[in-house]
């Protein structure tokens, strides 16, 4: 059973709700960081060849 933060027992469709909704937040924290990022390509095509010379070097000495 889902507690509240004042030690009550909260009702399960309402512990439910909240799980999606954190799910939802995640998935749209994921979504706006990707867009972002396309955006910062876009406006500077000289970080992208910096990003894709970093994935090279990352795949030819394995580095993590």
């Amino acid at each position: 059973m889902k507690t509240t933060n004042g030690g009550m027992v909260m009702n399960p469709t309402d512990a439910y709700r909240k799980e999606l909704h954190k799910k939802e937040l995640k998935r749209n924290k994921k979504e706006r960081k990707k867009v972002r990022e396309v955006k910062i390509l876009k406006k500077d095509p000289e970080l992208k060849k910096q990003i894709e010379n970093l994935k090279m070097m990352k795949c030819l000495f394995g580095i993590r």
